[in-house]
């Protein structure tokens, strides 16, 4: 079992990823960043595709389940797929 430090360290670690997300997906919708709001709006789903596209096949897996078991099912995957997962972002 974990203690309060290392559940306050994992929960940390994922706050500051999904903070770094939306510090990168609000550089791309800054106005200064793209001449038009639809190109900002473009960059920024590239971003979020891009971000999701390494997760699909876990979510392919998770979408087969229904309510939480799906959401059991995707971060069951993602575990498991971590090592193969960075690997290919490693190319």
């Amino acid at each position: 079992m974990l203690t309060p430090n290392q559940i306050h360290a994992a929960e940390y670690d994922g706050q500051s990823v999904a903070y770094r997300l939306l510090l990168l997906l609000n550089e791309h919708l800054h106005p200064s960043a793209y001449d038009s709001a639809a190109d900002r709006t473009e960059a920024a789903s590239t971003l979020l595709e891009s971000f999701s596209g390494v997760f699909a096949g876990c979510l392919a897996d998770a979408l087969e389940h229904q309510g939480s078991d799906a959401v059991n099912v995707l971060y069951q995957r993602i575990t498991e797929r971590a090592p193969e997962l960075l690997a290919s972002l490693s190319r």
